[in-house]
């Protein structure tokens, strides 16, 4: 991580600041300083870096956060908002860096006012985060910081450590606490690792804690059966199975006995479905028939559709050619010309006028021109002179105001400095305090806690060797109790081990499955049985349909050849007919009566006429003859039809019979084929036996079962046993394990007091020795001693005294900071006040001239405010818009003697079209005539109104109705041969094997025994789960056994890894594993401190994070950081801050350092040496930067960035 570049704008006593260091002279400088004056705004530089990267500083992390009213803000005194600098709206910090990914980014915090005014109220400060050169935003907002921790890889407290370190901040690692050393330790070293550890080590110990709960919970669960229980079930199964094979055979007879009726039923249904298809197809037929007439007509009708199609059209189109002509004679032609000639006379004469009118206004307009450029000159004078007079009159407003308020301020000032310095003498004793209250705070807290502990201390020690004096009695007889119970838990482990060899050698589920493969076995035998007898009887019978099918098949064909024979015979006689009838129709006959020898007929063209002579006689004989013949034929068609529809009719109810048989055929085979596979998938040596040996080996299996019982009884008799001394065993060595810890611990306890002791009383007599050679005379410290006065007291005085001697200073700034500004103003308010009076002067004069040069100008134009522009452009549009109407009234006119020629034109030609299409009429309806002559000697009660009707039907609809008619016949044979197959069908089920009982009987006496076999089946399931259960539970709990203890065994390897390692924040490992980190940091640290100063080195005490001091002035005495001076703790934090940055070069890398005071405490040798360590790190590529007002480094560091107080209250800033 290496910051860039800092940028600073309206921040405290800062206005603009940039410190950039990739520019020269900063580029090439890996030590620079940052001086100036006390107060001059040195540590915003810091408070700028830690706004831009965290939204809050090192300065005001301490401040409580009460909501106050301050400055006209209700904030916090801790809010970052309070840098903003008085009298601005905004301001801002912005730093670049260079992240951990090598990548450059910029974070920038920024202070507003709403309304962008100073006395706007203070907006929520805004937090964005880009990346360089092309400024992309990452972040804003709340998630600005969480981005920035993780491109730096610091956090603000650990960047507060080990990057800058600020005032009051210096020796902050120095003096935290070991949690807060592990945390940064843990982050530059990137060992989260370890952390990681210790939270999985307790959550590990967490979970196998509640896996054995869990384990026991669900051993408790496990239950067995009695030997005498278990005799009862097994006696209680065997009469079940009796009683539920004797229902399954009453089952099977009586729903064969229902499903008669049932298939009586569903014929029943059929018959009567057929019947009501037979009487909906009947029905259907009859409702067309008029529909099916009317089709059969408009089929006919179709051709002359389009003659009386094209006779509507000519005569709508004639009624429309009428009112045309009608409409086109109305028209006046003459009077319309003569109106526009008259009106473009009238606009002629008006653009004449208009002409002349402009021509006279040219000499007005160009005066007009002049004045108003007069005018526009003398405006401008007079707004110039009025600008510059309320400029000066603001100007001299703000000068007085200051000046008022810089008298107020001097006033206040001179008050408050009086008050200030008497407090200050008459508490003149807590000067020394008041330099370094928080060295003398934490040697006064320390001295006074330590006494405390002492006392605590030495109460502690005496309760504790009590203690373990009754402790060690206690141990000694829990330890005889313990090897009592292990001899006794041998012996009882042995014999139960024997019985349990014995029980394994027996297989008890072996045992049980024999005995179900032979109970399954005995069933599927006598199913297959059943299903051989059905398939042999369903076959008898298939073999007797078969022959009949054939049979039918035989006389099918040959009906179905009579059927067709008689059907050509029918339509051969039905032509003959219909030939004859045409020939002797009534059209016919008066076409031949107007044939003439030799001339062409006008149907066919042919010159001769057979049938031109009286031949009435002889064609009513032939067609009486063709009638005759087309009956007998009509009559053997329909009854080769009936005969062929009855026999189909009796094949179909053949053919489904066979279909039933077949399918039954089929369900059996398929059933005796699955039983065939079941058991051959699952064959033992068992298929192979007789019915009677399969009873001699399930008498057999049943006996050892109930030995194998018993044994088991006797097994759990001796668990229990062995269980409770396991029980009693382990409770024994619980106890004796808690004394033997509260041994190790009540020991441990009394090492560490007595060594506790030691540090107390040494601690005390060095502290007491030096603060009694600094304050012996002083009340404080001897009421301090006397318990007369608490610290807290003594530290709201100093903290009063500190605050009196800074608002002393601030009141004496404030005295010559008014002085100066009085004496700044007082010549500029006179000044003012004289250039304002000659400015109203001049203000008066030009005003005067600007109002006569406006009255002549209005004058010209009869006191019309118009410009000359204006004026102009009104004429020349009033000029353009008579043309306009000029040239309009003359297209008008002309228009007018077009359209009169084109009416006469158009009119012409609607008259002969009118004509062509009534002779076109008279054609048509001479056509229309002789076809409804022919059409109406076919349908005598046809009328032309009925025409109509016919031809609004379409092809399509006509077509539709005559397939309906034609459909809904076939549909009638259908239904007629459907209710005959249903009838026979219906007779042959009543005539065969009807059940002796009623179909209700049937339904009640099935419920009652399914009701009974679900309650066999219910009580068998039940008993043969209580059976099933037992034998499972019995051999679950064999394997718990192991388990159980296993289970134990981890959970005390992970009560002791979570005694040592685990908590649920990995605390405990990461401060272990720091103590580690923090050594090899002591060993960088001691190696930079070596250099600084000799006389110390630092050292880890034990295993803690806790930092010690060993003096090798005094014999290599090992004392606490805390006694070091200022001076020395400056050396000492210094080698530490430059030990983190050698040690946190391996996971995250830290070319940035600032420090910010803490050098005045240092004389001139030690300076000169620390100053020589921080230029040694310009090697390392490193930068640091030191803030002080210590002369002597300021002129030892040649870059500089200076900070100079101004006047009013800033400072600038210049590199040097």
């Amino acid at each position: 991580m290496k910051i860039t570049a800092v940028r600073i704008h309206n921040l405290a006593s800062i206005v603009d600041a940039e410190i950039d260091f990739t520019k020269a002279p900063l580029k090439d400088a890996g030590l620079f300083a940052i001086t100036g004056d006390t107060g001059a705004g040195k540590s915003t530089f810091l408070d700028a870096i830690c706004l831009a990267l965290y939204t809050k500083t090192a300065r005001l992390r301490g401040d409580k956060g009460n909501l106050i009213e301050f400055n006209g803000d209700s904030i916090k005194l801790n809010d970052a908002r309070n840098l903003l600098r008085r009298g601005t709206w905004e301001g801002y910090a912005e730093v670049d860096f260079l992240g951990q990914d090598k990548q450059l980014y910029r974070a920038r915090y920024t202070i507003s006012r709403t309304h962008k005014k100073v006395t706007g109220k203070l907006k929520v400060a805004e937090h964005t985060l880009v990346t360089l050169p092309d400024e992309t935003l990452i972040a804003d907002k709340s998630h600005t910081i969480k981005e920035v921790e993780s491109k730096i890889g610091l956090n603000f407290e650990q960047f507060s450590r080990a990057v800058l370190l600020a005032q009051h901040e210096f020796a902050a690692f120095l003096k935290a606490t070991g949690d807060e050393r592990a945390q940064l330790l843990e982050c530059l070293t990137g060992t989260d690792k370890f952390s990681r550890i210790g939270v999985r080590i307790f959550e590990r110990h967490k979970e196998q804690v509640a896996k054995l709960e869990a384990f026991k919970a669900g051993l408790e669960s496990y239950t067995l059966l009695t030997p005498v229980e278990l005799e009862l079930q097994q006696t209680k199964l065997t009469d079940l199975k009796a009683q539920t094979e004797h229902t399954k055979k009453e089952l099977t007879k009586t729903e064969k006995a229902l499903n008669w009726y049932q298939q009586a039923t569903v014929l029943e249904q059929n018959l009567l479905q057929a019947q009501q298809t037979q009487q909906q197809a009947s029905s259907a037929l009859e409702s067309i028939v008029v529909q099916s007439e009317q089709a059969k007509q408009a089929k006919q009708a179709l051709e002359i559709k389009d003659n009386r199609s094209r006779f509507t059209q000519l005569t709508d189109q004639n009624t429309a050619l009428d009112q045309q002509i009608t409409s086109l004679k109305s028209v006046d032609h003459l009077a319309v010309i003569n109106e526009r000639n008259t009106a473009l006379a009238k606009h002629t004469e008006l653009l004449n006028n208009a002409n002349e009118q402009k021509q006279n206004a040219a000499p007005i307009i160009a005066k007009a021109r002049e004045l108003d450029s007069s005018i526009a000159l003398q405006t401008q004078a007079v707004k110039g002179t009025e600008s510059q007079i309320t400029k000066e009159q603001s100007q001299l407003d703000e000068f007085t105001q200051q000046l008022k308020q810089s008298n107020n301020e001097l006033e206040l000032a001179n008050t408050d400095s009086t008050k200030g310095q008497q407090w200050l003498n008459e508490h003149a004793q807590l000067h020394v305090l008041a330099k370094d209250w928080s060295y003398y705070q934490q040697s006064f807290n320390t001295y006074l806690n330590a006494q405390q502990q002492l006392t605590a201390n030495a109460a502690q020690s005496q309760t504790l060797n009590s203690e373990l004096a009754g402790q060690n009695d206690l141990l000694n007889a829990q330890n005889n109790k313990v090897q009592q119970c292990e001899v006794a838990l041998s012996g009882e482990q042995s014999t139960l081990q024997a019985l349990n060899t014995q029980l394994n050698e027996f297989n008890a589920e072996h045992c049980d499955a024999q005995l179900k493969s032979i109970d399954y076995l005995k069933e599927q035998r006598e199913r297959y049985g059943q299903f051989n007898a059905e398939l042999k009887q369903s076959t008898q019978r298939q073999q007797v349909l078969n022959q009949q099918l054939n049979e039918s098949q035989q006389a099918h064909t040959l009906l179905n050849q009579h059927l067709i024979t008689s059907e050509q015979a029918l339509k051969g006689s039905e032509y003959a007919l219909n030939q004859a009838r045409l020939r002797a129709s009534e059209n016919v006959e008066h076409l031949r009566t107007e044939l003439r020898p030799n001339e062409p007929c006008l149907v066919c063209g042919a010159t001769e006429h057979p049938y031109a002579v009286n031949q009435n006689q002889q064609l009513n004989n032939l067609i009486t003859d063709f009638e005759n013949t087309f009956n007998i034929a009509k009559k053997q068609f329909d009854h080769a039809q009936s005969e062929l529809h009855k026999h189909q009719t009796q094949h179909a109810v053949l053919t489904a019979e066979h279909g039933q048989l077949e399918q039954v055929i089929q369900t059996a085979k398929a059933k005796q084929l699955d039983i065939k596979n079941t058991m051959q998938g699952a064959r033992t040596e068992l298929n192979d036996l007789t019915p009677e040996q399969l009873e001699v080996t399930y008498k057999q299996l049943n006996d050892q079962k109930a030995q194998y019982f018993e044994q088991q009884k006797r097994q759990r008799t001796l668990q229990t046993k062995v269980n409770e001394l396991q029980a009693a065993l382990k409770a024994e060595q619980q106890v004796q394990q808690q004394l033997s810890n509260k041994h190790l611990e009540l020991t441990h306890q009394q090492n560490q007091i007595t060594s506790k002791h030691s540090e107390l009383s040494a601690q005390i007599n060095e502290l007491g020795t030096t603060l009694n050679s600094q304050f012996e005379n002083s009340d404080f410290w001897q009421q301090l001693q006397a318990n007369t006065l608490e610290l807290s007291e003594l530290h709201e005085q100093v903290t009063q005294y500190q605050h009196t001697q800074t608002q002393l200073e601030q009141s004496q700034k404030c005295q010559h900071t008014a002085n100066e500004q009085i004496k700044q103003l007082t010549p500029l308010v006179s000044k003012s006040e004289q250039s304002l009076k000659v400015l109203n002067e001049e203000f008066v004069k030009a005003k005067a001239l600007l109002n006569a040069v406006q009255s002549e100008r209005s004058a010209l134009f009869n006191n019309e405010q118009i410009s000359a522009d204006d004026y102009q452009a009104k004429l020349t549009s009033e000029q353009e818009q008579k043309q306009s109407q000029v040239q309009a009234s003359q297209k008008a006119y002309d228009d007018a003697i077009k359209q009169r020629d084109e009416h006469a034109i158009t009119l012409k030609n609607v008259e002969q079209r009118l004509l062509e299409n009534s002779q076109e009429l008279a054609t048509l309806e001479a056509r229309y005539n002789q076809w409804f002559t022919d059409f109406k000697a076919q349908y005598s009660n046809a009328t032309h109104k009925q025409v109509k009707i016919l031809l609004t039907l379409s092809s399509d609809t006509i077509k539709a109705h005559l397939n309906q008619h034609e459909q809904l016949t076939q549909a009638l044979t259908d239904a007629n041969a459907a209710l005959k197959q249903q009838q026979l069908t219906l007779e042959k089920h009543n005539s065969s094997d009807k059940p002796t009982q009623s179909a209700e009987a049937l339904s009640t006496q099935l419920s009652s025994l399914h009701e009974q076999q679900t309650q066999l089946q219910n009580s068998l399931l039940a008993t043969n789960t209580a059976i099933e259960q037992h034998n499972q539970n019995a051999k679950a709990l064999e394997g718990k056994q192991v388990e159980l203890t296993t289970l134990k065994t981890q959970v005390e390897q992970w009560h002791l890894l979570n005694k040592v390692l685990g908590d649920a924040t990995g605390k405990t490992m990461r401060n272990l594993a720091q103590t580690q980190t923090l050594k090899i940091l002591l060993h960088y640290a001691n190696s930079h401190l070596k250099t600084l100063n000799k006389r110390y080195e630092l050292t880890a005490i034990a295993q803690t994070l806790d930092i010690a001091i060993i003096d090798r002035d005094m014999a290599d005495e090992q004392r606490s950081v805390n006694t070091l001076s200022g001076g020395e703790s400056f050396l000492v934090s210094l080698a530490l801050a430059l030990g983190l940055a050698s040690l946190s070069s391996n996971k995250v890398q830290i070319n940035s350092l600032f420090i910010d005071e803490g050098f005045g405490t240092l004389d001139s040798e030690t300076l000169s040496i620390a100053m020589d360590a921080l230029d040694s790190l310009q090697a390392q590529g490193r930068k640091v930067g030191v803030i002080s007002h210590v002369t002597q480094m300021s002129e030892r560091v040649a870059t500089q960035v200076h900070v100079a107080k101004k006047p009013g209250g800033y400072s600038t800033v210049e590199v040097l």
